[in-house]
């Protein structure tokens, strides 16, 4: 016997009352072809969605990878001209080295900078020239951040050449005693001003001027004599180290005492005539390693040395 299952179709607006009868196993067939339809009609619009969603996606993140494209040449343009503005400093560098003496920093140095970074890796969600363009930008910054300590570590090395330098010559006797002063006998064989008839070593520079006129201490050092000391008269040594001594004789009157340190242009002692001489004056002498050399090219560094 076989099982039907009745559909009735009813119409009210249209008065319409029917009904089929269909075996119940082709009911069955007849929902599951309808289920199927549905099923399928909701899975395509499903995917078509997905599909429509996952395209949006795609060119939204296409539009952000070209806008982060151009914004990594622009960055990377900038380093390169930091890199560019970055030779001035290296041609200063060699400038201050040159002056100071100093061996220069060699060009391949300043290319490779110092340091270095490993590699970075790839972001998978960027594009291979974008991160091809990351890696540039990582290695260019490496590169600049150890042109910058490079340079830091030349400004040091500039730095202690100076102070060693600016040391050694507020020690180095370079100044007239007696500013404004006429420089009068030299250091040489000359006529003794006292026995005219004999011919003796001037180990010194006579500069004249009256008695009382202050005598500067021509570089920084410490005094090491003061007193009579036979034909000098009255006079005082300095001891400047790095082998420079001056001598200040004939003097009136000595304001500093053994020991002291005194600076270059500080007021030591003032002009006489004490000791073997005619008239007042400074008698000044430079020993050099405990020779006496001639005092007048010291002299003539004071166009040099700024006080």
């Amino acid at each position: 016997m076989i099982d039907f299952t009745d559909i009735v179709l009813v119409s009210k607006k249209h008065n319409f009352l029917r009904i089929f009868k269909l075996p119940k196993h082709s009911f069955i067939v007849t929902c599951v072809i309808l289920f199927g339809i549905i099923a399928s009609t909701v899975f395509l619009s499903s995917y078509n969605a997905r599909e429509i969603f996952v395209a949006m996606s795609a060119r939204k993140s296409e539009c952000e990878n070209e806008s982060l494209i151009n914004r990594l040449d622009s960055l990377n343009n900038l380093v390169a001209l930091t890199h560019r503005d970055f030779d001035r400093h290296i041609e200063q560098d060699n400038r201050e080295r040159t002056y100071w003496q100093m061996v220069f920093v060699h060009p391949d140095v300043w290319s490779m900078g110092i340091g270095g970074s490993d590699a970075k890796a790839p972001e998978k969600a960027l594009s291979d020239r974008a991160n091809g363009i990351l890696n540039q930008l990582y290695e260019s910054l490496d590169v600049l951040k150890g042109k910058c300590e490079l340079r830091e570590t030349s400004l040091n090395d500039i730095i202690q050449k100076m102070e060693s330098k600016v040391y050694l010559w507020s020690h180095i006797p370079s100044i007239n005693p007696v500013p404004g002063r006429r420089l009068g006998s030299g250091f040489g064989y000359r006529v003794d001003p006292i026995n005219k008839k004999m011919i003796k070593m001037h180990w010194g520079l006579d500069i004249g001027a009256p008695r009382g006129t202050d005598i500067l201490a021509s570089a920084d050092g410490v005094v090491s004599y003061t007193g009579w000391n036979r034909g000098y008269g009255l006079c005082l040594d300095i001891d400047h180290g790095f082998g420079f001594k001056t001598r200040y004789a004939h003097c009136n009157c000595i304001l500093v005492k053994k020991g002291d340190f005194v600076k270059r242009s500080q007021v030591i002692a003032t002009i006489g005539d004490t000791g073997r001489t005619t008239c007042p004056h400074l008698h000044y002498e430079v020993h050099v390693s405990g020779v006496k050399v001639d005092p007048k090219p010291y002299i003539d560094l004071s166009n040099v040395v700024v006080d």
